[in-house]
């Protein structure tokens, strides 16, 4: 059903952005969806501002279009200090003028950035691969962090910000041991990163009841490099037992790793 005029006030594009990147709290980005599952007129904002994105990036080479998105988001924090009082989804905003310097850095350094012949060290640092997890809930999702409560039966939608890694791979460990590799779900190496902001498998994974926990490894690296040796440190670590496997895999190779931890519950 289309948004009335007198529904729920528009969402500020600094919030939009927020979201886009997947720097809202739990219960944020939770609020949001739920939301978002039932407002045309939001769904609309969230299309016009990747629709622009996608039209800047086609239209101009990476240094042009950092300078506009530098443009668009002080033109935001300019107002921000109005917006300030403003109740979102039963959240008090005060910091949204401190958010609108931060989120220069973040959008700034987005893959998309990028260009084909630039490297990773020439951009702002400040964001780094990072590994995502949905859980589903209903018609929706919510996302895990780190030392989030699941059980056996939970649908998990895996995805990635690859942060101008190239190559990499996605796997899990469970309390039995067992390691799982989910991107690819088939080969012996890692595979291109998309450059998109936020990627998502195309497939969900279902937790099976293994027992106390299972932790997933997003590793990434500038350069293409083996499974194999990933899957071995995951079932090593996994079989010296202890609380449940280590936050960064013992590696030798020159990589980086993002892991979240699920401490599981089987239902019967």
């Amino acid at each position: 059903m289309t948004q009335r005029s007198n529904g729920p006030a528009r969402v500020p594009d600094l919030i939009l952005e927020r979201y886009r990147l997947g720097e809202m709290t739990p219960d944020e980005a939770a609020a949001f969806e739920r939301r978002l599952s039932g407002d045309d007129e939001l769904c609309q904002q969230l299309q016009a501002l990747d629709a622009s994105d996608d039209e800047i990036r086609r239209r101009h080479p990476p240094a042009v279009l950092a300078a506009h998105v530098r443009q668009r988001l002080e033109a935001r924090a300019a107002k921000a200090p109005r917006m300030a009082h403003a109740r979102f989804f039963g959240l008090r905003w005060t910091a949204v003028a401190a958010l609108a310097g931060a989120l220069v850095l973040v959008v700034l350094v987005g893959p998309h950035l990028l260009g084909p012949g630039d490297e990773p060290a020439d951009r702002i640092k400040g964001l780094e691969p990072t590994l995502l997890l949905f859980r589903k809930v209903g018609e929706g999702s919510e996302p895990l962090r780190d030392g989030a409560l699941a059980r056996s039966g939970d649908l998990i939608r895996i995805g990635y910000r690859a942060a101008g890694s190239a190559w990499g791979l996605i796997l899990s460990v469970d309390g039995r041991g067992i390691v799982t590799l989910h991107l690819p779900r088939d080969g012996t190496q890692a595979v291109r990163l998309s450059a998109e902001s936020q990627v998502l498998l195309d497939f969900a994974y279902e937790l099976d009841d293994a027992p106390r926990w299972e932790r997933f490894y997003f590793v990434t690296g500038s350069a293409p490099f083996d499974a194999a040796p990933v899957i071995d440190a995951a079932r090593r670590t996994a079989a010296s037992g202890g609380a449940g496997p280590p936050r960064v895999l013992p590696l030798s190779m020159n990589v980086k790793q993002s892991s979240v931890l699920l401490i599981k519950k089987v239902v019967p």
